[in-house]
């Protein structure tokens, strides 16, 4: 029986960041039961995603249809990395596929998509809700009229409406987000979360070290100085706690920054570009987790403390403090909440071990296998009434 078509749409697909873990098991997701192509804007190294992922993708396992020169002129003619316009050529790409070829099912995996047609999108933070983060804002994005300019752009590549992408079948990866798809469209979501693949160690408490790590790439907008701040507050109450940072390098003059950090500090470590083997080593052989971003989307970094057995504390905002199941414990608004905080469960055995209990409640909530299902079963959804007529029903 000829397999179902299913066009995944992605603008790249690497081997770093939840956004592409999310693409790389939902191309896995699918393989066995539909015959999958993958529209994007460059190509994939199905080997280095399956030594950071976990995945085991081949190259048969999907058809790789990469956008065409004209395509890729318009990123070329893009002063910065833009990656709102990447995600609208990506759907003028995956539309102009449609076009020719019909496909039965049309999954959007990074955020919103107007196929031109109802289809799903995996919404990891509306592209549409705007303004950005300030501290995420360039110096060139304070120009008048610069940004104007350019969203209108990417609404112009991307063509579709508002109405468009509404009418999909939206897959938000946290409560956060489902609640701004609700303002922006006035439609309900399926929350899925992300992936936390592989299997981490099971270590004992006891051998574990006193430290905090944290996870993520290397970037302003997370606000690792924050971390260093909270265990140097918490070091000043006579409590010797490490820090452990584990990163993918992204902004090198921040990273200058962090390391300068580190000089007069011999606890604390940065770590760069583990396997996702050494990275569930370290993040299992810790006690605690520290997330300090703001308005975190998701937070797949707090999802793999949790699976390693670490309590993670994080920002009182964003989808960590769903991933903690709300905790008061866990969830701090500044540095010195924080401190307090860790301070509070370093020196209590009896409230760690029942915060422990608490969190291992939520671990396969965030499964790689989790994930797999949900997709599976949300794809499928948008089949059943030709499914129903097949079948002579």
């Amino acid at each position: 029986m000829t397999r179902r078509r299913v066009l995944v749409a992605q603008p790249y697909v690497g081997a770093s960041g939840g956004g592409n873990v999310v693409a790389a098991w939902a191309l896995q997701a699918l393989r066995e039961e539909f015959q999958v192509t993958l529209a994007t804007l460059g190509p994939v190294d199905c080997p280095a995603l399956n030594r950071n992922f976990a995945t085991s993708l081949g190259d048969g396992d999907f058809h790789l249809r990469i956008a065409p020169a004209r395509y890729q002129a318009l990123l070329r003619a893009m002063p910065t990395r833009g990656a709102l316009m990447q995600i609208a050529i990506a759907t003028r790409w995956a539309r102009a596929l449609d076009a020719r070829e019909r496909f039965d099912v049309l999954l959007s995996t990074q955020n919103e998509m107007d196929f031109g047609r109802p289809g799903l999108q995996y919404v990891h933070y509306p592209w549409a809700y705007f303004p950005r983060p300030e501290i995420e804002l360039a110096w060139f994005h304070r120009i008048p009229g610069v940004l104007a300019a350019y969203y209108g752009a990417c609404h112009g590549i991307a063509g579709g409406s508002a109405s468009g992408r509404g009418a999909n079948l939206s897959l938000a990866n946290s409560r956060f987000v489902a609640g701004k798809i609700k303002e922006l469209y006035g439609v309900d979501s399926e929350i899925v979360y992300p992936p936390v693949p592989g299997r981490f160690p099971d270590v004992p408490w006891e051998e574990r070290r006193t430290a905090v790590v944290a996870i993520g790439r290397m970037h302003p907008v997370k606000r690792w100085e924050m971390a260093v701040e909270i265990v140097d507050l918490v070091r000043s109450r006579g409590i010797d706690l490490g820090l452990t940072l584990i990163c993918q390098p992204e902004d090198d003059r921040y990273g200058r920054r962090l390391a300068a950090l580190a000089v007069s500090r011999p606890w604390f470590r940065v770590l760069t570009n583990l396997t996702r083997e050494q990275l569930a080593r370290e993040v299992a052989g810790h006690r605690y987790g520290i997330h300090t971003m703001e308005d975190e989307h998701f937070g797949i970094a707090v999802a793999e403390m949790v699976r390693a057995g670490a309590i993670p504390f994080v920002h009182h905002s964003g989808g960590p403090v769903e991933i903690v199941g709300g905790r008061r414990e866990l969830c701090f608004r500044n540095s010195a909440e924080a401190a307090g905080l860790l301070a509070a469960v370093i020196g209590d055995a009896a409230l760690a071990e029942q915060l422990r209990a608490r969190l291992a409640l939520q671990r396969e909530r965030f499964s790689s296998e989790a994930f797999c299902d949900s997709l599976l079963r949300a794809v499928r959804s948008r089949l059943r009434p030709l499914q129903f007529v097949e079948q002579g029903g």
